[in-house]
């Protein structure tokens, strides 16, 4: 059966609505306006009730912050414009009827809105799929913040609730999540599904100024990015979303839907207790007794205890984060020299053992680190075990000599120390500091060069899209020749032909002593060859033409490019790094 419009199942309900005031007090208690003049935030609205509830009270916010009266509370609300994005998933009959009723009420509500709908590959019946759901969501969030960022849209509201939350806490216990998981949803987040999507995933906030058209000679074909720059841009922005019900039960939102006399509409595939594992919670929930410690309650005191540890460590290892010494960042490469701090310093000198919660803090300052270099999108902090027993020895080793430092990879990225020399050792004045340690990529291993090779997708004299290269650098190239474009790790076996095109240039000289320099102070040793490279296909062969993130090419070629280096996660070893020359 499809679904139905519902205003009548909980007329009697005694529930008190949501005010647009506690709602406002929600949303600016982790959304924080980021432009001058009129911020518009993106809606998901699926036609549910929860998302009309959220519907019905931006648009009364809407409505209040671009009006002359304000309250006292309110008179730092600045004007607000919302845009709502109805999915269409397009796998119920009449499904496209019912997203264009949906439209029509948020027309009345005075929110502007668009339909965007799913194009799922052709195959059999994709409800029978065994990653059914997982692939909705994932087509959902794509659609969503695409739409966003070509609206220049950087926050996403969503409309998940108390009761969601309880839920998805449930079904992470059930699944055997640690810690970190139990602590729910998170507000605000990256949105989720997008990685790889520029101006999407943790990306698009960095603006360069075009300057000039496209058809350029080849003498005038820099990349965009000024060759005097010793470092290449450091991307930002990305899209947010924001949970702003978290702390409203359902029977709230249903309560605010009545009192605005706001439609919704019932999906019942949602009430099928044997197609998702959320149905199946929900099912539990309604019709049986749960025992206390699983109780809704419970499992939301639960998370809210994670969530304040997790807060306080994430302070701690801030501060930690701080004390290490970075002296060295290079973006074109991906390599940073760091001195990390001795957590020993913060004991009180009559334990001889580290507090109970080191070992953890150590992991998270070594992933902090580890993410600046990382081609993964995920570190783990169950597979730091033995590299924070490297870099902190003092928090394994109780008394006794600190351990020479030896050279081994950690999430993909090759830790090399720089340690202190027998002779240094033995000066009687000789003082025990920590190692300098250099990250950068982890050499390439055979079986995985194939998947990072991209084929540029370009006509020509245009941009090709942003290509999230080897979970580092974000690339677009414009191809202004003729022949295919590939983007490839650079191999010891062209290293020899570049440098023999480079002699051909009128200045020879100098671009070879350039490449040298490059890549003996930038990218020494296996370094270089995890750096990409501009191919150019032509007649079966592939010839290598440019490297640029080191902005070197060879003379005469047809090719622009801009790069940038990937976001950094951590704001405060983001605010230190662009600080470095």
């Amino acid at each position: 059966m499809g679904p139905v419009k519902l205003t009548q199942n909980a007329l009697s309900s005694p529930t008190r609505r949501i005010t647009v005031a506690e709602f406002a007090c929600a949303l600016l208690k982790r959304w924080v306006p980021e432009r001058r003049g009129r911020d518009t935030l993106g809606l998901a609205i699926s036609g549910g009730v929860d998302s009309m509830a959220l519907a019905a009270l931006c648009s009364q916010l809407q409505d209040l912050s671009q009006s002359s009266v304000h309250t006292p509370k309110q008179s730092s609300l600045r004007p607000l414009q919302f845009r709502a994005f109805i999915v269409d998933h397009g796998l119920r009959a009449g499904s496209a009827l019912e997203a264009e009723a949906v439209s029509r009420v948020l027309e009345g509500r005075d929110i502007k809105n668009q339909i965007l709908k799913i194009k799922w590959p052709e195959q059999g019946s994709l409800a029978d799929l065994p990653n059914f759901e997982s692939l909705a969501r994932k087509y959902r969030f794509r659609l969503l913040g695409r739409a966003c960022r070509d609206l220049g849209i950087n926050s996403l509201l969503l409309a998940h609730h108390e009761d969601d939350q309880a839920e998805t806490i449930l079904m992470r216990l059930a699944l055997g999540q640690g810690a970190n998981g139990l602590t729910g949803m998170k507000n605000p987040a990256g949105i989720p599904e997008c990685y790889g999507i520029h101006g999407v995933y943790e990306s698009g906030g960095y603006v360069v100024e075009h300057r000039g058209n496209s058809t350029l000679s080849p003498s005038s074909l820099p990349r965009l990015n000024s060759p005097s720059e010793r470092q290449l841009p450091i991307e930002t922005g990305g899209i947010r979303v924001y949970r702003p019900f978290l702390h409203f039960t359902k029977s709230r939102l249903i309560a605010t839907c009545l009192a605005e006399n706001i439609e919704w509409f019932e999906d019942h595939t949602n009430k099928e207790p044997t197609t998702t594992m959320r149905n199946a919670v929900r099912h539990m929930y309604s019709n049986h007794s749960m025992p206390a410690a699983l109780s809704k309650p419970a499992l939301l005191a639960l998370s809210e205890r994670l969530n304040d540890t997790a807060a306080r460590r994430s302070h701690i290892v801030q501060s930690w984060l701080t004390k290490c010494k970075i002296t060295r960042f290079e973006t074109s490469t991906g390599i940073v020299n760091v001195q990390f701090a001795d957590l020993s310093d913060s004991w009180e000198p009559e334990h001889a053992r580290p507090p109970v919660d080191t070992g953890r803090i150590a992991a998270h300052i070594l992933r902090e680190i580890i993410l600046l270099v990382t081609h993964r999108e995920h570190v783990e902090l169950s597979s730091l075990h033995r590299a924070v027993q490297q870099i902190f020895p003092e928090v394994c080793q109780h008394g006794g000599q600190n351990p020479q430092p030896i050279a081994f990879t950690a999430s993909g990225v090759y830790f090399q120390p720089i340690p202190t020399t027998l002779r240094q050792r033995e000066t009687p004045n000789f003082i025990y500091e920590k190692p300098v340690w250099i990250l950068s990529r982890q050499p390439y291993k055979p079986n995985s060069l194939d998947r990072i090779e991209i084929d540029v997708q370009a006509i020509r004299n245009s941009w090709s899209q942003w290509y999230f290269y080897d979970g580092r650098y974000w690339i677009r190239v414009q191809n202004l020749g003729t022949s295919p474009l590939l983007l490839k790790p650079f191999n010891p076996e062209q290293l020899a032909e570049f440098r023999a095109t480079l002699e051909g240039a009128d200045d020879k000289r100098a671009s070879e002593l350039r490449l040298r320099w490059q890549l003996k102070n930038k990218a020494p040793a296996k370094v270089r060859y995890t750096l990409p490279a501009i191919m150019k296909s032509e007649g079966g062969k592939e010839t290598i033409i440019a490297l640029p993130s080191l902005d070197l090419r060879i003379p005469g070629v047809m090719v622009r490019w801009e790069i940038r280096y990937k976001k950094i996660p951590s704001q405060t070893l983001a605010n230190r790094v662009s600080r470095m020359p």
